[in-house]
This record gives structure tokens, sequence and C-alpha cells, in this order.
């Protein structure tokens, strides 16, 4: 068994390092990798083409699409993780009261965890699977719980892991034990969702306030600034044709309105990134949860816009 424990431990170790080569082997990590290949591609060849031609807009497009499209990994993956995790914490109050209806059938707890992995509960069905195979091969129930904590990888099967192997320990009525661990999960679950409904109108005035600087930028570059550049002409017109000195309106002439639809456009983009990197922080908890809000919005600046005309 000890000979048996440090093959486990050792596995745990090396499962923690992360192997380059095998992940770029399978199917995931190479699309990451021709992902971010075509990014960096982007990133480079954008700004060349840019300066062969003019045309600023071309290279800011192409470092737009090749940032979007290096992180497109990691939004699918960061939105695959969250919805796996929530998956499991949905299913872990049915959990509970498995274990608590095959307790008062005359089963161990033990046992009861075993039984209610042949259940299907979404994401958390498979861990519970390979909690019970690390159980039958004779794992210490306390290292298969911590396995089993560590692949789910949610605070609320951390506290439900921790919860469960102090009933194993202590014993006594279990049933009366499980009831209060799944009245306070349910709780728990009741408590993150007011969170989230609470915390919804602040991603909604993120959003709104964001359109409305987003509509202002266009406004502004659509129509205010083209008015300059017909006061330019008409400037011009006026002192060729009068040989006149324009004075202080001179200042005029020299305002370049393709650099202010420019600075426009590049605010707008500055206040897309940091308000769905604000907008992941609140509804998620998480920064990198505000990745496909940063896209959302980037886009819907790219596309306003080229719609208007201002780009």
């Amino acid at each position: 068994m000890s000979m048996f424990s440090s093959l486990i431990k050792t596995d745990k170790k090396d499962g923690k390092k992360f192997n380059l080569s095998a992940f770029l082997s399978t199917k995931t990590g190479k699309q990451t990798l021709m992902m971010v290949g075509v990014g960096v591609a982007l990133l480079i060849v954008g700004p060349q083409i840019s300066a062969a031609t003019g045309m600023e807009m071309i290279g800011t497009m192409s470092m737009i699409a090749g940032v979007l499209v290096m992180v497109m990994p990691m939004l699918m993956k960061s939105v695959g993780e969250n919805r796996r995790k929530d998956s499991i914490d949905s299913n872990l109050p049915i959990f509970l009261l498995s274990l608590v209806s095959s307790v008062e059938s005359g089963l161990s707890l033990l046992r009861a965890v075993e039984e209610t992995a042949n259940r299907n509960m979404g994401s958390l069905t498979p861990e519970l699977r390979n909690l019970r195979a690390n159980i039958s091969w004779g794992m210490p129930y306390h290292e298969a719980f911590d396995v089993f904590t560590k692949k789910v990888g949610t605070k609320l099967a951390r506290r439900i892991s921790v919860l469960l192997q102090i009933s194993m320990d202590i014993g006594g009525n279990v049933t009366e034990t499980l009831g209060l661990i799944q009245h306070h999960v349910t709780e728990m679950r009741n408590i993150e969702k007011e969170r989230k409904s609470q915390l919804a109108p602040y991603i909604y005035t993120i959003y709104i306030s964001f359109v409305v600087f987003l509509a202002v930028s266009i406004i502004l570059v659509a129509n205010f600034f083209t008015e300059i550049e017909t006061v330019q002409d008409q400037l011009r017109k006026t002192a060729e044709e009068k040989d006149i000195q324009l004075g202080m309106f001179g200042a005029i002439l020299g305002v370049r309105v393709s650099e202010l639809s420019m600075i426009m456009f590049n605010m707008s983009l500055v206040e897309a990134i940091f308000g769905g990197i604000a907008a992941g922080k609140i509804g998620e908890g998480s920064f990198v949860g505000g990745i496909k809000h940063v896209i959302i919005m980037v886009i819907l600046t790219v596309v306003a816009f080229s719609f208007m005309g201002a780009i």
C-alpha cells in the first residue's frame, strides 16, 4: 500500500508540470498554435502594409484582428471551464440529496458516494466516477477527496469535500449532518444567484456608458469633424481669392481631421478594453472572464465606425 501511495503522489506531482510538446501534439494544441501564428502574422504584416500604403487604419485594424485571434483560444478555454464549473456547482445540491437518500436506505456514507457516481449529474458525473475509481483501487479516502477537489476546482466543491471527510471521521448521525450540509450548500447557491442578479445592472451600466461614448465619438467624427474640413476649404478659397491674412483663423488649417478621427477611434477601443475587463470582474469575478466582453465591445466599435464612414 505504501508503494502504491508513493506512485500516486509521484503521478500527482508530475501532473502539475505543463508538457508543451504533449500539448502541441493534441488537436487543441495545434489549433492554438495555428491561431497564435495567424495573430502574430497579422501583427507583423499589418503595420508594414500600412507604412507602404500610407493608410494608418490598415495597421490599426490588423493589430486589433491579430490580438483578437491570439486571445480566442484563451477565451474558448475560459468559457468552457466556467461552464463546466457552473454545471458542477449546480449539481452539488442534487449530489448531496442523493447521498441523504442513500444513507437513509442503509448505506454507509463512503458507499453512498460510490453509488451516487452512477447517476447523471452533468459535469460532476465524471469527477464522481474518478473519485469512486480511486477509492476502489485502495487510495485512502482523504487522499481521494483531495484529488477530487483539485480536479473539480470550485470553492463550493472544496467545502463539501472537507465537510464530508469530517463526517466520515466523526461519524454520529450522518443523515442529520448531510441534511445540514445540503442546506448550507443550497443557501450558498442562492446567495451566489442573488449576487449575480444584483450585479447584473452594473454590467448593463457599463455597456450603456460604452454605447453612449461610442455614439458621441461617431457623431463627432461623422458630423462635427467633417464640418471642420468644409471650413478649411472655405478659408483656403477665401485666402486665395482675396489675398488676405487669416490671422488666428489660420490655425484651423493646421487641424488634421484624419488624426482626430483616429484619436476618437483609439479612445473608443480603450473604453472597450477597460470596460470589458471591468464587466468580467463584476459579473464573473475574473478578469479573464472579461475577454468576451472586450471582444464584443471592440467588434461594436469597428462595425459602428465603419458603418458610419468614420474610418
